[in-house]
């Protein structure tokens, strides 16, 4: 450690490595084991990854295998590891990288809270191996936003908006272990729509980038939204009036500042104490709200 131990900035001396198999917990973030996967096919020996306990945001670490595979890497999985053999014949491949969901879910929110929304974006796949890709199925089972995927168009969608038509507003219970990342946007969503919300399989967000189920209690808060949280789960039990004017902390939290700004539809002024967090996952993120019609200051 360069400057504070336990921090960044690191100075890390590379080695020849040799060893080809690791054991690690698969249900603290997939990431560290995708991280592995890219590397894995380059090493002289491949390597194992023996995974223990149940494994959190699977489609990921799908989406990596499957990638991986289109480039001549050969990976074998099952419920207890991954295996990565050394890379023969590595194929040079064009691909078009999808747009990623859990920044589309951002605008999914915007379309379902405005009176007649109507968006079209670009590039996704029907189909999608990314985990996010389930707000399709949940926006449109509860807060009737549809998603129609325009034919010949380059992935384009088309985000409409029903909010008239709601049917009775039924209490929200989701299991989002296979895709966290999108539970701050469902939970402003329902408090602005005030739908009772109980989100589980969240154990995971304690350890982004900031504590989110934490972060979520005391911003909800803010808003009149009361919850109960434990190490796993946001229920929101009590939706009162939204505030006219709000500050929400984002705590250095890309998610925190995209997940709360379409309540500035419902009339709610907002401040975010960092207008550069966005920069992380959706650095436009800013122009793109002033394109829609957002006033931004």
């Amino acid at each position: 450690y360069l400057k504070e131990e336990g921090f960044p900035p690191l100075l890390i001396k590379g080695k020849k490595l040799t060893k080809n198999e690791v054991t690690l917990s698969a249900n603290v973030s997939s990431q560290y084991i995708s991280a592995l996967l890219l590397i894995a096919g380059f090493l002289e020996n491949g390597l194992s990854i023996n995974l223990e306990g149940s494994i959190t945001s699977l489609p990921y670490l799908q989406m990596t295998n499957v990638l991986l595979n289109g480039f001549g890497i050969e990976t074998k999985g099952s419920n207890y590891g991954i295996d990565v053999k050394p890379i023969n014949n590595f194929k040079k491949e064009f691909i078009q990288i999808e747009s990623d969901w859990s920044s589309a879910s951002y605008l999914y929110s915007i379309v379902a809270l405005s009176n007649q929304g109507n968006l079209k974006i670009k590039t996704f796949h029907n189909e999608s191996l990314q985990g996010d890709s389930a707000i399709i199925k949940l926006f449109y089972h509860y807060f009737n936003t549809e998603t129609t995927f325009q034919k010949d168009n380059q992935g384009e969608i088309k985000l409409t908006s029903h909010k008239f038509l709601f049917p009775p507003k039924e209490p929200i219970i989701e299991n989002l272990n296979h895709c966290p990342d999108i539970a701050q946007t469902i939970l402003v969503t329902a408090a602005a729509l005030k739908i009772p919300c109980k989100l589980t399989g969240l154990h995971t967000l304690k350890i982004k980038e900031t504590d989110r189920i934490l972060a979520m209690k005391n911003e909800l808060t803010k808003c009149n939204v009361e919850t109960i949280c434990t190490d796993d789960s946001i229920e929101i039990t009590h939706i009162g009036e939204l505030p006219k004017k709000v500050t929400i902390e984002t705590y250095n939290d890309h998610r925190m500042a995209m997940a709360f700004t379409p309540l500035a539809l419902m009339g709610v002024e907002l401040k975010f104490d960092d207008k550069a967090v966005v920069e992380k996952s959706y650095p436009n993120f800013w122009n793109d709200m002033q394109l829609l019609g957002f006033t931004i200051q």
